[in-house]
């Protein structure tokens, strides 16, 4: 699904994606919070990846949002990151007992690409558009995450490869998690090239991706 919005000359945006081993807070926990980084003007593309090293969930999560904070972006993109990203390491701070790390400030203007679409949807009585439709509509190319001979799909990283990773951690198995991470990091690092690619085509601009569109086997 296409949208048109307004750039309100943002030069340097900023995105966020949080994988869990479940999507309620309350039945599942965080394993990796990805931040990415782009500046329209010099066309710099960071990607920082935040993991898990053990039982360090809040450390994690609140390095994380400190570093979108720090990197003084003009705006935040999500992919519903407002409903789901940000409500669930809000809530897994507050079940973990420590300080909510989630400065509202700090992160305004949050542009979020799924919200917008819902509304529209919600007129029209049209289904909501997934992450990978929104791709589809703008001709990119979905990437792929294999992992053990199957794609990574969300139900899947909580199922299986989010609570394969922190046993890793949790037991000391550095080899282990080193060849997990580099999984993670393709899936993760594939979302929020995908937000960068929509947000842009949204408001008419071009968006050349390195990882969408391909296909890495782990």
């Amino acid at each position: 699904m296409q949208y048109d919005r307004d750039g309100f000359g943002y030069d340097q945006i900023t995105t966020l994606d949080i994988e869990t081993t479940h999507w309620k807070a309350a039945e599942g926990e965080t394993v990796s919070v990805g931040v990415a980084v782009h500046d329209r003007d010099g066309g710099d593309l960071s990607y920082e990846p935040f993991h898990r090293t053990g039982d360090d969930e809040a450390d994690v999560i609140t390095r994380a949002l400190d570093y979108v904070s720090d990197c003084g972006a003009d705006a935040l993109v999500s992919y519903n990151g407002r409903d789901f990203d940000l409500e669930f390491l809000t809530d897994r701070l507050y079940r973990l007992g420590a300080e909510n790390a989630v400065s509202q400030a700090a992160l305004d203007p949050h542009i979020n690409l799924l919200a917008d679409r819902k509304a529209v949807c919600d007129r029209t009585g049209e289904k909501w558009p997934s992450l990978e439709e929104c791709l589809a509509a703008y001709v990119f190319d979905e990437p792929v995450t294999k992992w053990n001979g199957h794609s990574v799909t969300n139900e899947r990283f909580g199922e299986e490869l989010g609570p394969a990773y922190l046993e890793a951690v949790t037991s000391g198995d550095e080899e282990r998690a080193e060849t997990l991470r580099e999984v993670i990091d393709h899936y993760l690092v594939t979302d929020l090239e995908a937000n960068l690619a929509i947000y842009y085509r949204d408001i008419g601009d071009e968006f050349n991706p390195q990882y969408l569109g391909t296909r890495r086997s782990f």
